[in-house]
């Protein structure tokens, strides 16, 4: 064979045909699709993830204040009052800077009004005043009621789907 007759390696190739294109074409627009799919289902799921992790912080936090709380009921009816001021004291900062903003409505309301009697427990305790163990009391009721309402109302009770 001469240098002339031999095909060019370019010609021996076929050229690909416009269904094989077609065929590439929908292979790929089907894979980009189960891509963008595959992220949008791990978004929702991330999305939900992060809702349960704002609940669950909620949730502690409310516990937390509960538990500050029924310390200083406690303390205030063994009659250590400086530790149930203290408790008292904690309990009424968190409440104003982490339960406060979170909630709503009538919730936010009810926290409001515990706030208002902060100065008179606080002074009471400062002044040994075996009232304020009942009073104390009271309040610890009224938050457990408040902060379950507020589970129920915004569909954040443990358990629900």
């Amino acid at each position: 064979m001469t240098p002339d007759t031999q095909p060019s390696p370019a010609r021996e190739t076929p050229s690909p045909s416009p269904h094989r294109w077609r065929s590439a074409l929908w292979i790929g627009t089907a894979a980009v699709l189960g891509l963008v799919a595959g992220f949008l289902l791990q978004y929702a799921q991330l999305d939900r993830a992060r809702r349960q992790v704002a609940d669950a912080t909620s949730a502690l936090q409310a516990a937390r204040l509960e538990s500050t709380l029924s310390a200083a009921v406690i303390e205030a009816q063994r009659g250590r009052f400086e530790v149930a001021r203290q408790h008292a004291s904690d309990f009424y900062t968190g409440l104003q800077r982490r339960l406060l903003p979170v909630l709503d409505g009538a919730s936010q309301g009810d926290v409001r009004t515990m706030l208002t009697e902060r100065d008179s427990i606080i002074t009471s305790l400062a002044r040994n005043d075996p009232a304020s163990a009942g009073t104390l009391t009271g309040v610890l009721v009224r938050l457990r009621e408040t902060v379950h309402r507020a589970a129920l109302d915004s569909s954040n009770v443990p358990g629900a789907p």
